[in-house]
């Protein structure tokens, strides 16, 4: 903390006053610890008021979650630890048992979804088709597709798979009732590019339940997310979940589709 007792301190111990301008400026975190960078990098867009999820969710924290694999996530692409107890929590608190996520990637979150729903829940994911060229739709605009293969291999041959449904399209060109829309929960991590950030937060909006919870992931870090985040709340009571790179909006009584 910067006082005049530690600033008299930093004078007296120049070993100390290094100590505290790495404290206040943490480039060695940010270029060598990975977790802690997505939490200084997620305040580098964004204009949403930041708050703790408990006040968008009351009690909340009575919640307990079931964490699957949680260290075989890959650190830059997978929620973070707390990112994932957040919305698992939200699960909880909220009895969601139809959730669609956009954006499979290797199913750690499907997974952990999955993990904590009852037995008549579903987790709907989609991502792209895997028949189609990596290098072709980063050509297309597409800038996070990923190797083909991975989409769903931390779920694979777990029991919670038969829970999870794998669909295959582009979102944005999709209908997303034959999901099975209404929606409890819609988790948007799919291609982080505006144009389908955007589309793919008009069609979470139209097709999640009254009561329901819509999560953008990656907010603040990426800037196209930020952007068509920021853009839809204008409209609606969108806000930053607090540590996080999540944004969310609850779509409670008295918010109206628009």
């Amino acid at each position: 903390m910067l006082t005049r007792r530690n600033v008299i301190r930093g004078i007296q111990n120049p070993a100390l006053a290094l100590t505290l301008l790495r404290r206040l400026f943490p480039w060695d975190a940010m270029r060598h610890d990975p977790e802690c960078s997505h939490l200084i990098r997620a305040w580098s867009s964004g204009r949403l008021a930041r708050v703790p999820l408990g006040k968008i969710f009351p009690g909340v924290e009575n919640h307990n979650v079931v964490l699957r694999k949680p260290e075989s996530r890959i650190v830059g692409w997978s929620l973070d630890l707390q990112e994932l107890v957040h919305m698992l929590s939200v699960i909880k608190v909220t009895k969601a048992v139809r959730i669609l996520e956009i954006g499979t990637y290797d199913g750690f979150s499907a997974l952990n979804m999955a993990a904590n729903m009852g037995d008549t829940g579903k987790v709907s994911t989609l991502d792209l088709p895997q028949d189609q060229d990596e290098s072709t739709l980063r050509a297309e605009g597409i800038s996070n597709a990923v190797t083909s293969g991975l989409v769903g291999s931390k779920y694979r041959d777990e029991p919670e798979s038969a829970r999870i449904v794998q669909s295959w399209g582009d979102s944005t060109k999709v209908d997303w009732v034959k999901f099975g829309a209404p929606f409890d929960l819609i988790l948007i991590d799919g291609c982080h590019d505006y144009p389908f950030v955007r589309s793919d937060s008009l069609n979470a909006v139209n097709h999640i339940r009254p009561g329901g919870t819509i999560f953008w992931h990656d907010y603040g870090q990426c800037v196209d997310v930020s952007r068509a985040v920021d853009e839809l709340a204008l409209t609606y009571p969108v806000k930053a979940i607090l540590g996080t790179r999540l944004a969310c909006l609850r779509m409670t009584e008295g918010v109206e589709r628009k």
